[in-house]
């Protein structure tokens, strides 16, 4: 039986940035049920509806901060060589 994966030098990232990704899920999760009776009316919206788009900025910022720290710790090199190797098992005929 074949190995499936090619072999490679045993790396320690540091990946712990991905952590920042529980911050929107704190953000929807655990703080909107305590924004609901706020009376605030930014930009004329409902507070609620408020606070979910800039949720939703928020998310799209922590996403690109971690995809930038992912890109800087070589995770894309990984993935190619990953795919590539994928790729050329399949094309060997291999399940």
């Amino acid at each position: 039986m074949a190995n499936p994966l090619p072999p490679t030098r045993p790396t320690r990232r540091r990946l712990g940035h991905r952590w920042l990704l529980v911050f929107p899920f704190i953000w929807q999760a655990c703080l909107a049920p305590a924004v609901n009776d706020i009376a605030l009316t930014p930009f004329g919206l409902p507070f609620p509806m408020f606070w979910q788009m800039a949720g939703i900025v928020l998310t799209s910022v922590v996403i690109a901060i971690v995809f930038r720290l992912d890109a800087k710790a070589g995770v894309e090199a990984e993935e190619a060589a990953f795919l590539a190797h994928s790729l050329k098992t399949h094309e060997d005929g291999a399940p």
